[in-house]
């Protein structure tokens, strides 16, 4: 999953929208900032629930010409372009008030982030870009931000090469898991996650 699921998934538990993308960037646990912390630890379970999940494992191994390796990647960035073609199904919430909702929560607590994030926040306060990453295009922007700021990321580019099939191969997989992620999200945080 990738931002706009992480975020969604801090709207469905009542958890912290900032805590929820902390497990994309480097940050040291602060147990202080307890509601930053469930949201960090909401994100990594989530994380491994999808990475252990048969759907995810169906996805990478997938004929295409980008590496199993690095599908996981792309896969989640394709899990957002597919829950903001189906938001309704899962949201009664306009996608559009939802993404300012999550920017506004973002910037709230934007001064107890690292400061990457704080540079995301900050970008998305200027310009809420969420919606893009449903488009064709903002998918497209998204691996190419990834590729620019990550050593392996020129291992990415046959990804961008057959977008267009890649993006109808997480389309059934996203289906399938999605609903189990919410599940799993739910299950978490009752637990104390």
């Amino acid at each position: 999953m990738n931002y706009v699921a992480h975020l969604h998934l801090a709207k469905i538990t009542q958890t912290s929208y900032a805590g929820s993308l902390l497990g994309d960037f480097p940050w040291q646990p602060d147990p202080s900032a307890p509601k930053l912390l469930q949201g960090w630890r909401l994100h990594q379970a989530v994380d491994t629930f999808v990475d252990a999940h048969t759907e995810s494992d169906r996805f990478k191994s997938m004929p295409r010409q980008g590496r199993r390796r690095f599908a996981g990647i792309v896969q989640d960035i394709a899990m957002d372009y597919w829950l903001i073609r189906h938001w309704a199904d899962y949201d009664a919430q306009p996608f559009d008030a939802f993404a300012s909702e999550a920017v506004s929560a973002l910037v709230a607590d934007k001064a107890y982030c690292p400061e990457r994030l704080q540079r995301m926040i900050t970008s998305l306060e200027d310009y809420n870009w969420l919606k893009e990453l449903g488009t064709y295009e903002g998918v497209e922007r998204a691996i190419h931000s990834i590729q620019k700021r990550w050593t392996l990321g020129h291992y990415l580019a046959p990804f961008i090469d057959e977008l267009d099939v890649l993006l109808e191969q997480a389309h059934v997989p996203f289906n399938r898991l999605y609903p189990d992620v919410i599940n799993e999200a739910q299950k978490r945080v009752l637990e104390g996650i």
